[in-house]
């Protein structure tokens, strides 16, 4: 059927955040180009302004015969900066474009899976998701991504450098450097975990916080605001605690690094001075100048800078990852569904009936064989069903609350899996489904603009002429303001009725060769309730419809009465 969810092979948080990433290549690689060269410019910078240095101090070379290292040197900088420049821009569009693409996917989510799935998570947590979770990927790909190759790439460049300048200050740096990834390694490990537990407990305040806004009023009536107030501050201080946990650990991780960066940088400085000194005369200490030794000591700083910034995005990385890893239990739920591993199942069974099936094809046809209401396997609400509908024809479902008229139109409409038995439609087993539930969704706006939600291609006489069928037009007219009139935030400005008059306006400007119903006319008056009787006549010739009720009066529209609690009692029931 149309809903079933789209299956996704199940993925890690770290396959999530590479696949994005792979789709980001050539922006990534660019930026990771652009941080080379600005490395290399960094060199050429520094060696004219240590040889202008040596030549001015130790020969008493004029400052006007260097003017030409001077350009040098200056260019290197401006080229440095743009280099930088560019670096950041390429990453950051990468990112960018990232993170639409991310939102892309949990929209299409959204819109893919069941609105029972999706009752699952409250409305403040799938905000946070949409809104924090993913920002909280930025750094990952705008920083921490092209970083871990400068981190490879930079550093091997400074310590060729120097390795021609001197080959024992190389090999200082090399035992030195693996140090730094080491410890980030290790803080790293534990700072997913909390940063995962961060970004969960931040989804959870977020609903629980929204959640308390929403019933405002209720709370107000029950003289709670005090014991809302505790529970909020005990949430919120639950939350700084995590955060702080996590701050921790990042300054505990810096000030590591910082002591084995500051401690290789100053054995490096006094193995360059005692050599100058004439103290230390082995090795190639004797080949070392103020040139040589400048060069060395400027650029060791720099050396490690590359592996001190991925240090600190490592955090970055962290912090994504904790993001992925919750998104990502998100996207897998739609393959897990057991709805959709049936439909795979039966997908060449559908074709060949459908080939072979001798309804016309701009007929559509579902049919029941041996289906049971139930939410789980072990348990059935309803004896087997056998029934086939063809368009032009009404199903009304019946029975007493809890009888599984709902559960039985969600089964239809592919929310919920098929558990026993089987579900056909033809001519394709991906019909589109229009299904108006017992409480429609209804923005705060115009009725225009709710009606064009559903119906975009609707023109507005096509709009009035669907609100005559249903008895609102006049109404409306009269009492407000017709299609332009606002409807308030959770429907203020209208009544029930007229509520549920305009979701189903909405069906019919926009029909699909199924409708599903569930209790159309349960807010209704007498007269109300004959509009809908005569627009769903109106409807009935173009499509199959299913309808759930406990109204007597829609009985009358039906081909195929379905009394659910009928079916609890008698053993066989068969409708064709």
């Amino acid at each position: 059927m149309s809903n079933a969810l789209t299956s996704r092979p199940a993925q890690t948080g770290r396959h999530f955040l590479s696949s994005h990433a792979n789709s980001q290549r050539l922006a990534l690689s660019l930026a990771v180009i652009a941080g080379a060269l600005s490395t290399v410019f960094m060199l050429t910078q520094w060696l004219s302004f240590s040889y202008m240095a040596e030549k001015i101090i130790i020969e008493d070379v004029s400052f006007n015969t260097l003017s030409h290292f001077l350009i040098l040197f200056i260019a290197a900088v401006v080229a440095r900066a743009l280099l930088t420049r560019l670096q950041t821009l390429f990453s950051q569009t990468a990112s960018l474009n990232i993170r639409r693409s991310i939102r892309s996917v949990i929209l299409a989510h959204w819109r893919t899976s069941s609105p029972i799935n999706l009752k699952e998570t409250s409305v403040g947590a799938s905000a946070a998701q949409w809104v924090e979770e993913v920002e909280a990927m930025d750094g990952y790909f705008s920083r921490y991504w092209p970083q871990q190759m400068l981190a490879l790439i930079s550093p091997l460049l400074i310590l060729c450098v120097v390795a021609y300048l001197n080959w024992l200050c190389a090999v200082l740096l090399l035992i030195s450097a693996p140090l730094i990834p080491f410890f980030m390694i290790l803080v790293g490990m534990g700072a997913e975990k909390l940063n995962q537990k961060y970004s969960t407990i931040r989804q959870r305040l977020a609903g629980h916080f929204l959640d308390r806004v929403a019933n405002l009023t209720t709370i107000k009536m029950l003289g709670a605001e005090n014991d809302v107030f505790e529970e909020v501050g005990k949430h919120s201080d639950n939350y700084r605690k995590v955060i702080m946990k996590t701050l921790k650990l990042a300054f505990l991780s810096s000030t590591v690094l910082e002591f084995f960066t500051s401690i290789a940088i100053a054995s490096l400085a006094i193995y360059i001075g005692f050599s100058l000194y004439g103290a230390i005369t082995w090795g190639p200490a004797d080949s070392l100048t103020l040139f040589t030794g400048l060069v060395i000591l400027i650029l060791a700083p720099e050396f490690f800078q590359p592996l001190r910034n991925l240090s600190q995005f490592y955090h970055d990385r962290a912090t994504a990852l904790g993001a992925a890893n919750n998104l990502v239990v998100l996207l897998n739920a739609g393959s897990e569904n057991q709805a959709t591993n049936r439909r795979n199942d039966m997908n060449e069974q559908l074709k060949v009936q459908a080939s072979t099936s001798k309804e016309s094809s701009h007929k559509a046809r579902i049919e029941f064989h041996k289906l049971c209401v139930a939410f789980q396997e072990n348990h059935t609400l309803t004896l087997p069903i056998n029934a086939a509908l063809s368009t032009g024809q009404t199903l009304v479902i019946t029975g007493s609350s809890g009888s599984g008229k709902s559960t039985l139109l969600n089964i239809i409409a592919g929310y919920i899996p098929v558990m026993h038995g089987d579900l056909y439609s033809y001519p394709s087993h991906n019909l589109p489904i229009a299904y108006l539930p017992q409480n429609a969704w209804i923005k705060n706006d115009t009725i225009y603009h709710n009606l064009a939600a559903l119906a975009p291609n609707a023109s507005i006489e096509e709009m009035l002429d669907a609100l005559e069928i249903l008895g609102l037009a006049s109404e409306l007219a009269l009492n407000h303001s017709g299609l332009d009139t606002v409807i308030g935030e959770h429907g203020q400005g209208l009544s029930g009725g007229q509520m549920q008059r305009i979701a189903l306006a909405r069906v019919l400007l926009n029909p699909a060769p199924i409708v599903l119903l569930d209790e159309p006319s349960a807010k209704l008056d007498l007269i109300s309730k004959q509009f809908i009787i005569n627009a769903l006549k109106t409807l009935k010739p173009d499509v199959i419809l299913v309808i759930a009720t406990h109204d007597p009066s829609l009985i009358s529209i039906a081909d195929i009465h379905l009394n659910l609690d009928t079916l609890k009692e008698v053993e066989n029931a068969v409708l064709v």
